[in-house]
């Protein structure tokens, strides 16, 4: 095979990159490389990184750029999130470095370590790029605390990765003191023992808010996703329930419940524990977001009805 024709193809593995080191293994010279450039055939993305005039530009062609412009590196934090797919998180040329070389690239963020191991270097879309467990990590740094429990509670919702997975990184790499592993440690804290984990923004608010009231002295410690066992076998789970006093809390998001069909299966659990002696309070994310004291003072009233050693609001 020629030597052009072995380029193309390891081009074609790298989103129309080839590196230096690369074509002088595969047999073109300097003189070769030089005059590919001049003559337009090959632009240069990054000092020693060529990218094959003709081959899309694509965001994942700048984070294999990176990589290749420094030996060893790896798409990393918000460039791992957006190979990994992780909503809410935009692309960011972003990659981590673990050998000697102190390079500098334009438009690419460069985080250092002094190892990455085996297992937390994997590939995507043929690029080397974080675990997920190891990705989470590394958003913990860079991520508002919102948008990290998000992120977590997508991954867990899906099953894509484990609380138990996510608890072993963190304290291999926590116990050094690693920016943002107290965020990541709380928000793996407060899902323990969760055998249901949501992917919802307003729960989450509500999750928050029925935390702070109960911080507060205002309504009982909650329990979220509360397994009931209704009379035909099935099991029901309250968004947010207060088990001794047989209320919930149930988020009612107009995206998830916009359809008849997905209101009248809401209406039809409702039912269903209402049959089970359980009272559901809903709540929107108007109602949390403008008028949160007063909801949770109805919650209250209602707590107190329902069982009156609670009557404090």
């Amino acid at each position: 095979m020629d030597a052009a024709r072995s380029i193309h193809r390891q081009a074609s593995r790298q989103h129309g990159l080839v590196s230096r080191q690369q074509a002088l293994a595969l047999g073109v010279s300097d003189d070769a490389i030089g005059w590919r450039i001049r003559t337009g055939e090959w632009e240069r993305v990054h000092r020693g990184v060529f990218r094959i005039v003709g081959a899309p530009a694509t965001w994942q062609q700048q984070l294999m750029a990176a990589c290749l412009a420094i030996p060893g590196a790896t798409a990393s934090h918000r460039g791992a999130a957006a190979l990994w797919g992780l909503p809410g998180i935009p692309p960011c040329t972003e990659v981590t470095a673990t050998g000697p070389h102190r390079v500098r690239l334009d438009d690419v963020v460069i985080h250092r370590s002094c190892a990455l191991a085996f297992r937390d270097r994997v590939w995507r879309s043929q690029i080397p790029v974080t675990s997920l467990p190891r990705t989470v990590l590394d958003l913990a740094t860079v991520l508002r605390p919102e948008m990290l429990e998000s992120t977590v509670d997508h991954l867990l919702a899906r099953r894509r990765v484990s609380l138990t997975e996510l608890r072993s990184h963190l304290e291999q790499a926590g116990r050094r003191g690693r920016r943002g592993a107290g965020v990541l440690r709380r928000v793996l804290e407060e899902r323990r023992g969760r055998q249901r984990h949501v992917d919802s923004g307003l729960q989450r608010r509500v999750e928050t808010l029925a935390r702070k009231a109960a911080k507060e002295g205002l309504l009982p410690e909650p329990i979220f996703e509360y397994p009931v066992l209704l009379a035909n076998g099935r099991w029901r789970y309250p968004d947010v329930a207060y088990p001794r006093y047989r209320v919930g809390i149930e988020a009612q998001s107009y995206e998830h419940h916009s359809s008849l069909q997905a209101f009248s299966r809401d209406l039809d659990r409702t039912l269903e524990l209402m049959a089970e002696d359980w009272v559901l309070i809903p709540v929107t994310d108007v109602q949390v977001r403008t008028d949160a004291a007063r909801f949770v003072g109805i919650v209250a009233r209602v707590l107190a009805w329902r069982g009156p050693a609670f009557a404090r609001v």
